[in-house]
């Protein structure tokens, strides 16, 4: 992960809506950054395993793979040892984070924001993120790979 010097920061936003996605990549690209998109959790992690951006904007409620599991995958399968420390921003039209605590997912209120998204905010939460050190987990043959399987 990490990037080469002089490089844009690259953010993934993954959302099952169009319009956010648009409006996010629009406003991230002014910004400087480097920005993919991907419509649904599924798309979502193919996207992070091959491109392991710096920072990822999930959404909560999708089809396919919704956002806590994508992160619950992340967390728990050695597939996705490599994309642990990249950190993530949920953001979601469900204003309730009790109802985000109840989904699992381990997060301060300060990674959660709620649509419409306070850009403002989401730039702060966005250069917050990017400054913290990162600990690089050493990527390592999962026991199928290293069974020639």
């Amino acid at each position: 992960m990490g990037r080469l010097p002089n490089t844009p920061p690259r953010i993934l936003v993954i959302d099952d809506n169009q319009d956010v996605l648009d409006l996010l990549r629009d406003e991230l690209t002014a910004e400087g950054y480097e920005v993919e998109t991907a419509a649904d959790g599924l798309a979502g992690l193919r996207a992070l395993k091959r491109s392991k951006p710096d920072l990822v904007i999930i959404d909560i409620m999708m089809p396919h793979i919704s956002g806590p599991a994508v992160m619950t995958l992340i967390g728990e399968k050695e597939h996705y040892r490599e994309l642990r420390d990249v950190p993530m921003i949920i953001i979601s039209a469900q204003s309730n984070i009790e109802y985000v605590r109840e989904e699992g997912l381990p997060l301060g209120e300060s990674d959660y924001l709620i649509k419409p998204i306070d850009f403002d905010r989401l730039h702060q939460l966005i250069r917050q993120k990017l400054a913290q050190p990162r600990t690089e987990t050493p990527s390592q043959p999962d026991a199928a790979q290293t069974a020639g399987v």
